[in-house]
């Protein structure tokens, strides 16, 4: 009977992959999350965005990928380009807004994305997995994969600037001062300060993004018209099905049962047609 080289190799890759999945469970299940989400009070600092100030020059894009230097195509902030109903062209600076409630840190099964000391939401790419998990549940498509690194990147919000008592990159190069930064308090107090001054001047569905939304956002904006302009979901939620999994209790032991329930079933299956087929090859 000839050896199937073609099969011992795949099965191999096969169960290399699903030890893959049991290792990514066992990390679920041993390392202790740093902060589930919700669980905090929220960031202390924030940023805010008065996107109706925006001129989208680009600036905080290109400081960003030079201070972290990112691969090309890969940015952790970038602009976002609009046009009214008079072609008149208005902006919105698009990056992780740092939910209080966090879908990412929900999805991730590795706990590779985190909240650190300041309430913001980070990313550990020493036990990501690149599961894409975080990808799909960002609701602001913030979060990008770069295949060439390897990597996962989203904005930190320059968190060792703010540790070290500076401002976020992107917050000290905009050179028309549309974004600011300070306290969460401070930067509720002016965004809507701002909103009002735009009723004022006849922007009547002008609003401030961040207040509410997932338990309030680390990044707020100003916006002169409802949130859909903005292509920002209205009224966002965390989906059903991702709030009842992160409820389970070790849920992710269910990857491992579930990995090696699929092991046993390829490897019998193979095994079975393998002595089927033996006689006839046997004849050979």
């Amino acid at each position: 009977m000839k050896e199937n080289k073609g099969f011992k190799l795949k099965r191999r890759q096969f169960i290399q992959s699903m030890a893959g999945t049991g290792l990514l469970a066992g990390l679920s299940l041993s390392a202790p999350r740093i902060a589930e989400a919700g669980e905090n009070n929220g960031s202390e600092y924030a940023m805010m965005v008065d996107k109706t100030e925006c001129v989208g020059c680009n600036a905080c894009t290109r400081v960003c990928s030079e201070a972290y230097e990112l691969s090309e195509g890969i940015l952790r902030t970038e602009i976002h380009r609009f046009k009214d109903d008079e072609d008149e062209e208005y902006f919105k600076k698009n990056a992780c807004l740092h939910c209080n409630e966090a879908s990412c840190v929900m999805a991730c099964p590795a706990d590779a994305i985190y909240k650190d000391d300041l309430g913001l939401t980070q990313i550990d790419n020493s036990i990501c997995v690149n599961c894409g998990y975080c990808v799909s549940a960002c609701p602001y498509n913030a979060i990008k994969y770069d295949r060439k690194k390897g990597v996962n990147e989203k904005c930190t919000l320059c968190t060792e600037l703010i540790n070290a008592g500076s401002e976020p990159l992107c917050k000290q190069e905009c050179p028309v001062d549309a974004i600011y930064f300070g306290t969460r308090e401070e930067m509720l107090e002016l965004g809507r300060e701002k909103v009002s001054d735009l009723k004022d001047q006849g922007y009547d569905k002008a609003m401030l993004y961040g207040d509410d939304e997932f338990d309030g956002l680390a990044v707020l904006g100003v916006l002169h018209d409802e949130p859909q302009e903005y292509e920002l979901p209205k009224d966002p939620q965390i989906p059903m099905q991702l709030r009842v999994w992160n409820q389970i209790p070790f849920a992710p032991a269910f990857l491992v049962v579930g990995g090696a329930a699929m092991v046993f079933n390829f490897l019998h299956s193979r095994k079975t047609k393998a002595e089927l087929e033996q006689p006839e090859e046997d004849e050979e």
